[in-house]
């Protein structure tokens, strides 16, 4: 199976061969208040894609996915959010779903871009329905991956199950529960950020160790163990945080879910069956596609990637009117923070 996706990547390369690799990819802040900024990459001329990491990645758990986008002329937006990678952490604490949704309403007014397409991946997800549900005409399409929102399915996963005598174990998703106290998260976690993700990405994978490189485990280590970061990780899986979000959910979505087309993907050994699929999304989205992806768990983005790419590409070309083009070499060389 690793000989088959190794042929599969390499032919992707092939694709993307023009394409500058993501670490090399044009930096940009965008000051969205008085204490956040966002830190973002972007390349590329076509229509905007903007790209929502879950946690306890940053923006570089697109790294492989983004360059195939851009190289089917996309203009790909790969943000981090407030409080990850190298944004800077909101000194408010405020880590909701909305606050998320309305940092990347102002990057995009920034980039002076009023319609794009939308691709999540796990708490990104959360974030992304809440921008659709704030600013509707900005979403044109949508994809979610790995997630159910608060209110909407993520409680069942937070909560460990009595029925039948099942109840947790090192399999389930207990952590959720564990993160969910960030006071005592941290300090069990403080000082070994690598081992824990080790087992956070060995446990929730198809692919057990190889799910996610080593090279890209020091770099998630080294990110969430910057002063402040931890915290900032633990913070957006907070009862407080949660709460709020599932209020928000509940109100803005409960009886009137998003008119806009939607896909809803889910790893093979993580979010699947399709049924699945549709039971957590199929309130929130009026308009639901639903797919599985093979050979992957929850991290869809780095397990299988090139599988990924080309299901999202596909949604986004079903798009018969599309939306306008971007081209954001205008940021070149430009002082924008001041």
């Amino acid at each position: 199976m690793r000989g088959i996706l190794l042929s599969i990547l390499q032919l992707a390369c092939i694709c993307v061969a023009d394409i500058p690799s993501w670490d090399s990819w044009p930096h940009q802040r965008v000051q969205v208040n008085d204490d956040v900024s966002i830190h973002l990459r972007y390349y590329g001329t076509g229509p905007p894609v903007l790209l929502i990491h879950g946690n306890p990645q940053h923006s570089l758990s697109y790294s492989t996915v983004a360059p195939i986008l851009a190289a089917k002329n996309y203009s790909v937006i790969c943000a981090d959010n407030r409080g990850a990678g190298d944004s800077s952490i909101p000194a408010d604490g405020n880590y909701t779903a909305s606050a998320h949704a309305d940092d990347f309403k102002k990057v995009l007014d920034f980039l002076h871009i009023n319609e794009a397409y939308i691709f999540s991946h796990d708490k990104g997800s959360g974030i992304a329905a809440a921008f659709a549900a704030k600013y509707p005409s900005y979403a044109k399409r949508i994809v979610f991956s790995e997630y159910a929102l608060p209110g909407f399915g993520y409680e069942e996963f937070w909560t460990p199950s009595s029925g039948g005598g099942i109840g947790w174990d090192l399999y389930k998703n207990w952590q959720l529960g564990f993160f969910s106290v960030p006071d005592a998260a941290q300090y069990f976690i403080q000082g070994r950020e690598k081992e824990m993700l080790a087992w956070y990405f060995w446990h929730a994978s198809y692919s057990g160790n190889e799910a996610i490189s080593l090279a890209h485990l020091n770099r998630y280590a080294t990110s969430i163990s910057k002063p402040g970061f931890l915290r900032s990780m633990l913070n957006i899986f907070s009862v407080s945080t949660v709460t709020q979000d599932a209020s928000f959910f509940n109100a803005s979505l409960g009886a009137n879910p998003l008119a806009m087309p939607a896909l809803a993907l889910g790893g093979e050994a993580s979010f699947a069956p399709e049924a699945v699929l549709q039971q957590i999304f199929g309130p929130v989205s009026s308009d639901l596609q639903v797919d599985v992806v093979p050979k992957a768990g929850h991290w869809v983005l780095d397990e299988n990637p090139v599988w990924v790419a080309d299901r999202v590409l596909k949604f986004f070309g079903e798009d018969s009117q599309g939306i306008p083009s971007v081209d954001l070499s205008f940021l070149t060389n430009q002082v924008t923070l001041v």
